[in-house]
């Protein structure tokens, strides 16, 4: 898997299918690039990479039919013609995209993007952590199954999705403002939490269904309670006796009623809870040189380092140490 790029600025220009290749690997995941005109392509790509989420924003063009070959992304690729077409096939099915049509291309089966030569467009990348992540915080449980997306954005048949891609022409217009801003680390958290859950929540997906029953849900107060002392103590040693007296029911309403809203136990909830935390601060480049991995595993409630990295690999797919590494 090709590692995403830290870079903030990103501004390229070649006339090589290999230099856009190995550049929109980088940016955006791992796919192949296929074009008869390897050498004089009219490759541009002018976009931002945000701090906090590492979501990239840009424009993009190759300036010839290019077929972009997709099976391992690792990421999801959101784009929306300003001029010209572009068209998905995945599964037998085609789709079609124009500046009132957009795309999402999610980390699916073997998928085939064909970008026509006259298309320019606004791409946006997430990297499908950071979608599983922010999908973890609106449900409250733990996502452990690839997020799908319906590939097609009507611009013109939703408003939501519609204002979706305003905020995102609206941020393009003011990227050369924010490049050099000393606070853009402080508030890209918001910005990019913002960007991904209107998408989530606007987009048609696998999970639309349990967001909207989640959203429509009243959660028992002692459950909200118990939630809220668990965040509120998470750097304390916590037992299972700890949260069950907190709740004030019995054990069996508690286990039942809490796997009910949140499909996990109160202690695995807790234990999640601590990791996404460590893994904030080992992804902030702010702070996660101010730690050591040892000193954050014991400030946040793990005893045992060994079983702490076996978790947290399994939780986001590398080490503690890789993650720091990767925002030092």
């Amino acid at each position: 898997m090709t590692a995403l790029s830290p870079e903030r600025d990103l501004h390229h220009y070649s006339h090589k299918a290999d230099f856009a290749q190995n550049l929109m690997s980088v940016i955006c995941g791992e796919h192949r690039l296929d074009t008869r005109c390897r050498d004089t392509l009219d490759f541009h790509y002018d976009g931002m990479r945000l701090p906090h989420r590492q979501m990239a924003i840009g424009t993009i063009r190759y300036g010839a039919q290019v077929i972009i070959n997709i099976a391992n992304l690792r990421a999801y690729s959101i784009s929306l013609p300003l001029h010209g077409r572009q068209q998905l096939s995945m599964s037998g099915a085609s789709f079609h995209s124009n500046d009132r049509q957009g795309l999402i291309v999610s980390n699916a089966s073997s998928q085939d993007l064909i970008i026509h030569p006259e298309c320019q467009k606004i791409q946006v990348v997430i990297p499908e952590k950071s979608m599983q992540m922010v999908l973890s915080d609106l449900l409250d449980q733990p996502v452990d199954q690839p997020i799908i997306f319906d590939p097609q954005m009507h611009v013109d048949s939703s408003a939501l999705i519609a204002a979706w891609w305003k905020n995102i022409e609206q941020f393009m217009q003011l990227k050369s403002q924010y490049s050099g801003f000393y606070g853009l680390q402080m508030l890209s958290e918001d910005y990019e939490n913002f960007v991904i859950k209107s998408l989530l929540l606007s987009q048609e997906n696998n999970f639309s269904a349990l967001l909207k029953q989640r959203s429509q849900q009243e959660i028992p107060a002692y459950i909200m309670k118990l939630r809220q002392f668990m965040i509120e103590h998470a750097h304390e040693m916590l037992s299972a006796e700890d949260l069950l007296r907190c709740s004030g029911v019995s054990k069996s309403k508690l286990y039942a009623e809490f796997q009910q809203y949140y499909a996990t136990t109160p202690m695995l909830f807790l234990r999640n809870y601590r990791l996404q935390q460590i893994y904030k601060i080992l992804s902030n480049r702010r702070l996660n040189q101010r730690y050591s991995i040892s000193r954050l595993a014991y400030d946040w409630g793990f005893t045992h380092l060994s079983r702490f990295s076996q978790e947290y690999r399994e939780a986001f797919g590398e080490t503690p140490s890789e993650t720091q590494s990767k925002f030092l």
